[in-house]
């Protein structure tokens, strides 16, 4: 499966996530859209939704709060959605003091979510922009902009990650970057779920946050996810120096500001 089939499949069981939590006696979000996705979700993306619905709604959870406090502190910016899958945000948050919602993903997947919410009513204007994030297309956007990136970067072999995170760092007037990441270990015991739930997903996580902040960025903030993973073999790992336990990635979610 390619980087953009695999981003494209779990987009599915994230929106799964969304909808079984709706449906809880007390949720911790509410997308009375996510429902309207789940047609097509297959067998291995019900075993992926079993495994993963905690993390997926905390995750989530946490990029929603975080963008409605830099969306406060910038009135007017412009927020741009990297591999945006079947997120609903701007349909299920108050994002009314933005300029635009920006939605960046393989064609077909954009085709199929206008479709899907024809009809429903955005909290601010929403475009939608068809294209690969390992080649980043022009995103035609003016001013302040908040760039999102949920359930992508642990698609991304290092190269791409690298190209992206220099791409990103070279537009202009970005005030913060909301991306989850994953460690290394964390993708290795992810990669063995998918593993046994036949999903064939490869991934890939970070050691250090080195590899992005060496392209230009900071770590502003960084929350924790309250994930516990079993421990994964190494098998397979490249020998490297250790990485410093204050340099060491954890399960979370981050704001970067350019540096």
């Amino acid at each position: 499966m390619t980087v953009a089939g695999e981003i494209q499949a779990t987009a599915l069981v994230a929106a799964a996530c969304r909808a079984e939590e709706t449906r809880q006696p007390t949720p911790r979000l509410t997308d009375p859209y996510a429902d309207l996705f789940l047609d097509a979700l297959d067998t291995a993306g019900r075993a992926l939704l079993a495994a993963g619905r905690d993390e997926v709604v905390h995750r989530t959870t946490l990029i929603d709060g975080l963008l409605l406090d830099e969306v406060r502190r910038h009135p007017g910016a412009t927020v741009v959605n990297l591999g945006a899958g079947l997120c609903t945000r701007p349909y299920r948050l108050d994002l009314s003091g933005c300029r635009e919602y920006v939605e960046v993903d393989a064609p077909e997947i954009l085709v199929r979510k206008a479709a899907v919410l024809d009809g429903a009513t955005p909290s601010c204007p929403v475009r939608r922009v068809p294209g690969d994030v390992r080649g980043l297309p022009a995103l035609a956007v003016a001013g302040p902009t908040v760039l999102v990136a949920e359930g992508l970067l642990v698609y991304l072999p290092p190269a791409d990650l690298d190209a992206l995170a220099t791409a990103l760092a070279g537009l202009p007037a970005v005030t913060g970057w909301l991306a989850d990441v994953v460690s290394a270990d964390s993708a290795r015991a992810m990669a063995a779920v998918a593993g046994r739930a036949q999903a064939g997903l490869t991934l890939h996580g970070l050691e250090s946050m080195d590899t992005v902040e060496r392209t230009g960025w900071v770590v502003a903030d960084y929350r924790l996810l309250p994930v516990r993973r079993p421990a994964a073999r190494p098998t397979g790992r490249p020998v490297g120096p250790p990485v410093p336990a204050s340099r060491r990635v954890l399960d979370g979610v981050v704001l970067l500001r350019p540096a």
